[in-house]
Order: structure tokens, then sequence, then C-alpha cells
């Protein structure tokens, strides 16, 4: 028992200091980061809106009158839906839309060939960048909700600034369960975590669900690039971007008008599969990201170790306590910040189930993520 203990102590002692280090920075970086506070009353910039979509007969025109109540130009930006092999009524509701709305630009593309291939999304998103005509591409998902004021903040900051990547905010709502409110939390945190990152000049992840990057930028960098993984296009892109134009090309967006809300999983099993694919994109990043992954990772795992060591030795439960509440207080500063931006502070109450439950799911998650396959929009696609 000694020797594991002291064993358990030289791993908490590396990882947890790494794990202060990197939340920390991350932390100081999200709190320093400024909100955009007014948008530009005239812009130049033609944006391309791109949404992928695959069975989305329920949400695809709520998106496309979202889209079309923006304050932005209409002039100056397109929409293209691209329908990835829906088999429902997607392609009917689209071009239900752009015949009410011809005053729009509002094109559908559908995606053909076989419906075999891994990379679905990417090859998607590359299919409609190619016949985009703006400048500036925006993507989006067809089950997300931008307010009115979207595309202006992202082209203000576009054009203030001139970043080749635009990551912005995404939050949860209707969250009506306790399992939707924690997953409300925890993405939350993982927001604050991706802007704080892009602040101190490392960035790791985006989402594709608000994201903005330049057209020639793209190309420049060879796309997606990887595309061997089925999911990863955001991240990938990421990646190439700040690799290929230097860290300071990549910003945060962090402005309360520019979040786009989505809504929270319903069931573990679809909670699942969303964190197994976005774990199996661990296989494409560099090697700075993913050691802070594994660190992360780690860290989770010791604790979880600790809790279980507990069960059979009780001596160690005060050491259990000390590590989960140390953890607490070392990411509790930016959870906070975050909450206080998206305007959900009543999940503050959820920290604590929270970091008791997020060792179990973080660890099975990374570890399925290597050798699992998951389900998506219908399909079940092999890492």
């Amino acid at each position: 028992m000694n020797d594991l203990v002291l064993l358990y102590f030289i791993l908490i002692i590396i990882f947890g200091g790494f794990y202060f280090v990197i939340i920390t920075t991350f932390t100081i970086g999200w709190f320093s980061l400024k909100q955009l506070k007014e948008t530009k009353s005239e812009f130049e910039t033609h944006v391309s809106v791109l949404v992928p979509a695959r069975n989305e007969e329920k949400n695809i025109t709520g998106l496309l009158t979202n889209l079309i109540d923006q304050n932005y130009p209409g002039k100056l930006f397109e929409i293209i839906v691209i329908d990835d092999h829906s088999t429902d009524q997607t392609a009917r509701m689209v071009k239900k839309f752009i015949s009410g709305h011809n005053r729009f630009s509002i094109k559908l593309i559908k995606i053909k060939g076989e419906n075999q291939a891994r990379a679905y999304k990417k090859k998607a998103i590359r299919t409609a960048i190619e016949k985009s005509t703006g400048s500036l591409i925006i993507t989006t998902d067809a089950d997300c909700i931008p307010g009115k004021n979207w595309i202006s903040s992202i082209v203000s900051l576009y054009e203030t600034k001139r970043p080749k990547m635009i990551v912005g905010p995404v939050s949860f709502h209707k969250e009506n369960t306790f399992f939707q409110k924690i997953q409300s939390l925890e993405f939350l945190s993982l927001i604050a975590i991706t802007a704080g990152a892009i602040k101190t000049g490392h960035p790791i992840m985006c989402n594709g669900a608000n994201l903005a990057y330049e057209k020639q930028a793209f190309f420049d960098v060879g796309g997606f690039g990887i595309d061997r993984f089925s999911s990863g296009d955001d991240v990938f892109l990421l990646h190439r971007i700040r690799k290929h134009f230097g860290n300071n090309s990549v910003w945060f967006l962090k402005s309360r008008k520019a979040i786009v809300y989505t809504e929270a999983l319903k069931t573990m099993g679809e909670f699942f599969d969303q964190r197994i694919r976005w774990a199996s994109k661990n296989k494409g990043y560099d090697i700075k990201t993913l050691v802070i992954s594994f660190t992360v990772y780690m860290m989770n795992m010791l604790l979880l170790s600790a809790v279980l060591i507990s069960l059979f030795h009780p001596a160690f439960w005060q050491t259990s306590a000390y590590i989960i509440i140390v953890k607490y207080i070392i990411d509790l500063p930016i959870v906070l910040g975050i909450g206080k931006f998206a305007k959900k502070m009543d999940m503050f109450i959820f920290t604590v189930p929270l970091i008791i439950i997020y060792p179990v799911y973080i660890i099975l998650a990374g570890a399925l993520g290597i050798v699992s396959s998951y389900e998506w929009k219908g399909r079940r696609l092999r890492i």
C-alpha cells in the first residue's frame, strides 16, 4: 500500500502540476479576451454560409428562416445547404423554402456518388466551398439557431482584425433534464477553454457549428487534408491554418451576439456517440495538442483511481477528497467566467455533480474514441 501511495503521489504531482498550468493559462486567456461590444454598420465582405445537412427535415426550415432574418446586407451573403445523402424530406423542404424566398441567394447542393466514403462531412463542405462565391466562409449546423446579429458580428471582427479563421461561441438551450443541464455546463467549459487557448496563442479546438475562415486560406492550406478520419473537419482545418499562417491567425469571437444555440442531446447513447466522435479526432492532432489532451485525460484518470482505491482502502478517502477539492478550485474560475458570459449562472449548482461524473465519461469516451465506432445521422462509422 505504501508503494502504491508513493507512486500515486508522484503521478499526481506530475500531472496535477501540468494540469494546473494548462487550465490556469487558459483561464487567464479567457478573462483577458475582450468582448466585441459593437458591430459595424457598413460591410464589404461577401459571405457564404454553409450548412451541411443530413436528415434535418425538422430543423432546416427554422435555420433558413433565422439566416434570412440576419441584419447583414442580403446582397453580401449567400446560403448553401449541402444535402449529404438525406433519406428524409430535407431536400424537398429546402427547395420549398427557396421557391418562397427567391430574393435571397440560397442554393441546394446534393452530394452524389456512393454513400460509403469515410469523410462524409468533409467531402460535403469541400464541394460547397468550391462552388461558393463568398470570400469568407461561415459554417453552422442545420439544428442550430443563430441570432440576427450573428453574421454581422463575425464580419465586424474579420474586417477589423483580418484573421484567417474565427471561432465563435456555441451554447445549448432547452436544457430540461438533469442530464442536459450537466451537458450544458460541460459544453460551456469546453467553449471557454477553446477561447482561452486561442487567446494565449495555442489554438487546440473549435466547433463547426460556429466557424468562419477565408476561402483562400482554405485552399492555401490544402483544405481539411485528413480524409482517413470520419470526423474532424473543423479541428483539422484549424491546425492546418495555425501551422501555415501562425498562431495569431486564429481568433475567438467573444460576443453574446455571436452565440449559436443548439439543443442538448437527449440520451446517453447519443452523448457517447458524440464524445467518441470528438475523441477520435485526437489521432490527427499535433504533439502540443496531444500533450494537453493526455494531461487532462491522466488527471481525470488519477482522480477516478483515487476514488476507486478508497473503496478498498478507506484511509485513502482523505487523499481523494483533497484531489477533488483542488481540481474543483482549479476549474471553477473559468466555469464561472463562461457562465456569466452565456448568462447561465444558474448552472453553477451543477459544478459539484459534474466534477464527479466528468472523469468517468472522459475516460470511457477517450478509450472508445481510439478503438470503437460511432453512429452519426444514421451511419455507423469506424474510427
